[in-house]
């Protein structure tokens, strides 16, 4: 499991914790001086200074918008997503921000639920009794995991499907595929496994899709 949560909610080790801001935890008192994830840190200076420049002068929505379409061309389209949740996993990602506030964290956990389908908690600690409590995200969470799905799907040739999910699926199924008819090529007799595997994952994606328009034509009846 991965989690997130900010710095001043997050002081034990109750697990491994990963750094994830900008500038690696640098401004936070006491300074960061632990795990650090750069790779999902803002990596252009620019469209934070102008996000952040935004202030008040934009909508709210207007600038978190600005924000996640930015965020998923210059950090997060450039990543390999189970590669990320593999190597974080079991771990806290931490950033500044409370939770009443817009946090790039909340992108990285939409990202994770939409392309593997799994849920990213927020959390705090106790230090009484040395352990940790999920606490529930702000309402704002599905305007952003929305927001993150219509900026993945402008950039993304998803092969026919509508469900983020079902095309992740589709395209690891696909390099299975490949992967087997190379070995199959080679006569390596374990081809037939990852051929399996393959139809396995294609079936996967395609109850993916069929579930995601059901949700989406009870959603549009609403």
């Amino acid at each position: 499991m991965v989690y997130t949560g900010s710095y001043s909610n997050c002081k034990l080790d109750v697990m491994k914790r990963y750094s994830i801001s900008g500038d690696r935890g640098k401004s936070n008192n006491p300074k960061w001086e632990g795990l650090c994830y750069p790779l999902l840190a803002p990596k252009k200076k620019e469209f934070w200074d102008k996000w952040h420049d935004n202030i008040g002068k934009i909508s709210e929505e207007e600038n978190m918008i600005f924000y996640i379409t930015e965020y998923w061309k210059h950090v997060l389209s450039k990543l390999d997503v189970s590669e990320v949740y593999r190597e974080l996993d079991e771990s806290i990602l931490l950033c500044y921000e409370d939770i009443d506030k817009f946090c790039h964290r909340e992108i990285v956990a939409a990202w994770f639920e939409l392309f593997l389908g799994v849920k990213v908690d927020e959390v705090i600690d106790y230090e009484d009794n040395k352990c940790m409590q999920i606490v529930e995200r702000p309402k704002r969470y599905q305007f952003i995991k929305d927001t993150l799905e219509k900026a993945i799907k402008s950039t993304t040739d998803m092969k026919g499907f509508n469900s983020i999910r079902a095309f992740y699926l589709y395209e690891q199924s696909e390099k299975l595929k490949a992967k087997a008819e190379e070995l199959q090529k080679a006569k390596d007799e374990y081809y037939e496994l990852d051929m399996i595997n393959a139809r396995e994952l294609r079936c996967q994606a395609d109850r993916e899709e069929f579930v995601y328009k059901i949700r989406m034509k009870y959603k549009n009846k609403q």
